[in-house]
């Protein structure tokens, strides 16, 4: 699978300032594509990368992104790839036009718009027998009290989109109440934060217990290239982001993000992140986030499946050979510096010793931020001080 360069389109990160966007940079680059980066934000990590032949800064709007994207736009049109939900939400709503200037994954925006809230979601869940937590939506404090009679404590609440404030405020994608009384000071703190929330059973078991599908569905629907990665940690602990994964084989979470994605029509990047009751062992999808990778998606690429590039042959309409296997069993990817952080925690609980520590190191071939060949972004990240992580889980009740 080697061309020249040179006619290869090139490849628009919209969203480099975030680790999911260094990682596509990187891996991109790395193969010879010609990368372009798009961000917000000047001053993150992610954008002193040298991986991005250029960074264009956008100011906050999807007009302005859009305005940035007709500039980019040429007569061997690019692959449009967003990184964050905000520029996935952003390229559905602008689709019409997108498509006719870049080589997007999906230009049926329906799928993305059934995945991006968590009340379209949940009804489409319930329409085709995806097996979710029980849920109950909320509009006002009445509802909110009628699921606390009606669910089963401990409870998610969990806002219909993540939008920024709730990342700045929140500083967590869900909070976690472990009574009803818990559940209604919460929602009284965040209840402006989201024109809509749910309320779901919390599924036990601890970080451990998550699973995520992986997958990257053509335009005619055929699977290009899927792989299941394991959670062993996640920041905050047991409602956040993983933070250490491992390449797994489980036949029943893959063939429940197969159906799950068939039911949406999508195409794509996706990651279906599911949770496995310890008690009874049932299988519950969790989320699905649609239109992006997932910051935990390159242990696929850790594992040898170079998910990623092959995302990009299929949309760039290159050659393309038959869906990869794992070559590196047990193989490992960690984000390092949110890792030592939910590693910190578990220490302080007694969970998790120095040695078990560094035996859970073994079998790391990839690193969401540290990396020799493009050692900037990392270097930068570590001059922020640690304490803004501590800070964010100090904010809310987790555990």
């Amino acid at each position: 699978m080697l061309e020249d360069s040179n006619s290869l389109p090139a490849a628009i990160v919209v969203g480099l300032d975030c680790i999911t966007g260094l990682q596509l940079a990187r891996t991109l680059h790395y193969r010879g594509v010609q990368v372009i980066g798009i961000a917000g934000a000047a001053r993150h990590f992610a954008t002193r990368t040298r991986c991005v032949s250029n960074v264009f800064f956008v100011k906050p709007g999807a007009a302005n992104l859009i305005d940035c994207l007709r500039g980019l736009s040429n007569s061997n049109p690019s692959v449009l790839l967003p990184a964050t939900d905000l520029a996935v939400s952003c390229v559905a709503e602008h689709s019409d036009e997108l498509s006719t200037l870049f080589r997007l994954a999906n230009p049926d925006p329906t799928s993305i718009q059934r995945s991006l809230g968590k009340v379209p979601f949940t009804h489409h869940a319930r329409q085709h027998g995806t097996p979710i937590p029980r849920t109950r939506f909320v509009e006002n404090l009445e509802n909110l009290r009628d699921a606390a009679r009606e669910l089963l404590a401990p409870f998610v609440l969990k806002p219909n989109v993540k939008t920024k404030l709730w990342d700045d405020l929140a500083g967590a994608k869900v909070i976690y109440a472990a009574d009803g009384a818990a559940l209604e000071q919460a929602y009284l703190r965040c209840r402006d934060w989201s024109d809509q929330f749910i309320v779901q059973e919390w599924v036990g078991g601890g970080d451990d217990a998550m699973y995520s599908y992986y997958a990257f569905n053509a335009a005619d629907g055929r699977v290009v290239a899927e792989c299941v990665g394991h959670k062993i940690r996640q920041w905050p602990r047991l409602t956040g982001s993983g933070t250490l994964s491992e390449i797994c084989d489980e036949p029943e979470i893959c063939k429940t993000g197969r159906v799950l994605l068939e039911s949406l029509d999508h195409k794509g990047f996706a990651t279906v992140n599911m949770k496995r009751d310890p008690n009874d062992g049932t299988l519950f999808v969790i989320e699905a986030n649609l239109g992006r990778p997932g910051m935990g998606m390159f242990v696929a690429e850790a594992a040898g499946i170079e998910l990623t590039y092959l995302a990009y042959r299929s949309l760039a309409g290159l050659p393309m050979s038959t869906v990869p296997q794992v070559r590196f069993p047990k193989s490992r990817w960690v984000g390092l510096k949110r890792d030592m952080a939910a590693a910190f925690a578990g220490w302080r609980k007694g969970e998790l010793s120095l040695a078990a520590y560094l035996r859970s190191m073994r079998g790391v071939r990839r690193r969401a931020v540290f990396d020799l060949r493009d050692p900037l972004p990392f270097l930068y990240d570590v001059l922020r001080s640690p304490m803004q992580m501590c800070q964010r889980q100090s904010n809310h009740n987790i555990l």
